[in-house]
């Protein structure tokens, strides 16, 4: 509920300061004293974009303050200020300043925010109703939301069924068509990886035997010239067994007897006498094993030099896998991976056809029952409403909605739209063409006096509610907004006075024509001022006795009216 406002150089009102209670307030004046910045002043507390022409002439800066109750509000707007890092427990405080230069600026809470949390927060604590909301009305969206809001919970636990449902739908299908648009080309990659695969299986590398290979064929190629190098070797070191020759062995061994001899008699040549004892171990060492490195080229005769070259060539016929025998089977262990996923894709492309066809069964299932929700809602909704339009003067008028089946979308598989019809001699049709400004102002009235006897929200705000009516229907209006604002608090911009006459608190703009420019203020009017205020707006005559009585009547009418009410609220 809204507590107080402030309003500063906001259009014709320099400053006002208004204390506004529970209930149903009008506010009312003549034309052109400001009516209009009292709406203006909410709009922008709820969010509504600044405008520079709001700033009064020759003042710097526009401001509005709203002090709002929280009790009873939805916790969501305390808790979206207070995650902006304002202040929000029993009330909140929103503001805007507007200068006629730069940038506006927000805060709520006390804290400077972003205006998307003033809209936010604003969404909770005021539902504003004039021509703009009137246009919303004939948009299909608005009348789809209206619908779903009206069915309560059993409309919004179809409503959550659905959108699980049509998510996994959206998801399983996109899935599909990202796995046929690369069937082809996945079709290729399984063929190009299973003939390389065949390929490398065929030919079986075996790890480091291409560097075997190599070494192999260069000992073969030189296989005469390292044989004779190597017996020549052989021979020097040890000798031949064909040829006496002098050799490196019997030298040291010859060497290594005279200074053993000689260390018999001179221990200190002991040293040397093992070191030339162990050089000529050393050779015979090595001499035997250049024979067995002789007796090698034996066992290489397994593999010519030819086989040598093919099997290296066969090796080389990978060099397309990678340049060397481990890299391919690197790739071998990477391709037979890469192959299992993409076999395993195709059996998932096999079974898709079943989880697409099983997700979209289950859209239309529940987008079924979602219709169904709605057309109930429809029904019981659309009579509430029609017995209101009638209490408003539009006994025969009626509102309908017509749910046809369409592609699913992600609010239904449906289309909704509202129709409206003002007398039975003329067929339904699309609201947005067939009701004039005033019938939609009454249909509209009467839709929140439904909602509001299913769910209580803060504060209702209708400016001009009662345009293009008059008499009796008046009247009715005044008495739906009395009834609304037994559980809500409602604030109405009227010019009618059968209207006002229903107000717990009158607030009229007074201008001030004298005054230098134009100057508007805020008053809140007692008994005496209302029945002043009424015979103005009853036919410009404030003085008129015949007003007066008049207006006086319409007063204790309505408090008499109001009286029966009971703590019921709407419902009554």
């Amino acid at each position: 509920m809204i507590v107080s406002l402030h309003l500063e150089n906001l259009g014709v009102i320099p400053a006002a300061d208004v204390e506004l209670s529970p209930g149903l307030t009008v506010v009312s004046g003549e034309t052109g004293a400001g009516k209009t910045m009292f709406v203006t002043a909410l709009d922008l507390l709820t969010g509504a974009r600044a405008e520079t022409h709001v700033v009064r002439a020759e003042a710097e800066r526009a401001a509005v303050e709203g002090v709002f109750d929280l009790s009873g509000t939805d916790p969501a707007v305390a808790a979206r200020i207070v995650e902006a890092g304002g202040e929000a427990e029993d009330e909140a405080i929103l503001a805007r300043i507007i200068p006629r230069t730069g940038r506006a600026r927000a805060t709520a809470g006390g804290r400077t925010v972003p205006l998307g949390v003033l809209r936010d927060a604003g969404a909770g604590l005021v539902s504003m109703h004039g021509q703009s909301e009137q246009m919303t009305l004939r948009q299909a969206a608005t009348q789809r939301e209206l619908l779903d809001t009206a069915g309560g919970p059993p409309v919004a636990a179809a409503l959550d069924e659905y959108r699980t449902a049509y998510a996994a739908w959206r998801d399983v299908t996109a899935e599909h068509a990202r796995l046929q648009a690369t069937a082809t080309e996945r079709a290729e990659r399984i063929a190009f990886l299973t003939t390389s695969l065949e390929t490398i299986d065929r030919i079986r590398p075996q790890p480091g035997e291409d560097a075997e290979l190599s070494a192999l064929a260069a000992r073969l190629g030189a296989a005469e010239d390292l044989t004779s190098a190597v017996s020549a070797a052989h021979d020097l070191l040890v000798g031949s067994d064909w040829e006496e020759t002098a050799n490196a062995a019997d030298l040291i061994n010859r060497a290594a007897a005279e200074v053993s001899r000689a260390a018999a008699t001179d221990d200190t040549l002991s040293p040397l006498a093992a070191a030339v004892t162990d050089a000529a171990l050393r050779v015979s060492d090595t001499a035997a094993e250049l024979s067995g490195y002789l007796e090698e080229f034996e066992d290489l005769g397994a593999m010519s030099l030819e086989d040598a070259e093919a099997r290296r060539a066969e090796l080389g016929s990978l060099s397309a896998f990678g340049p060397d025998v481990e890299a391919v089977l690197d790739f071998e262990r990477r391709a037979g991976a890469e192959l299992l996923e993409l076999e395993g894709s195709e059996s998932s492309l096999a079974d898709m056809d079943a989880r697409v066809a099983a997700a979209g069964a289950e859209v239309e299932r529940t987008g079924s029952a979602l219709r169904a929700a709605r057309e109930h809602a429809a029904a019981e909704f659309s009579s509430a409403v029609a017995a209101e339009l009638a209490a408003l003067s539009m006994p025969r008028a009626r509102i309908g909605f017509e749910i046809a089946p369409a592609e699913p979308h992600a609010l239904g598989a449906d289309t909704v739209r509202m129709l409206f019809t003002a007398h039975d001699a003329a067929a339904p049709g699309d609201i947005g063409k067939l009701a004039s400004g005033g019938e939609l102002s009454r249909v509209m009235l009467a839709i929140e006096v439904v909602k509001a006897a299913r769910t209580a929200f803060p504060t209702f705000v209708f400016d001009e509610v009662d345009a293009g009516v008059g008499g009796r229907a008046a009247i009715e209006i005044g008495r739906r907004l009395a009834l609304l604002a037994r559980r809500s608090q409602v604030i109405v911009v009227t010019h009618l006075a059968q209207v006002a006459a229903w107000a717990d608190q009158h607030l009229t703009i007074v201008k001030d024509d004298a005054a230098a420019g134009a100057v508007s203020g805020v008053r809140a009017l007692d008994r005496d001022g209302r029945l002043t205020e009424l015979a103005r707006m009853l036919g410009g005559m404030s003085d008129s006795d015949s007003a007066r009585e008049h207006a006086a009547e319409l007063l204790d009418t309505a408090r008499a009216e109001k009286a029966g009410f009971g703590p019921g609220g709407v419902s009554e």
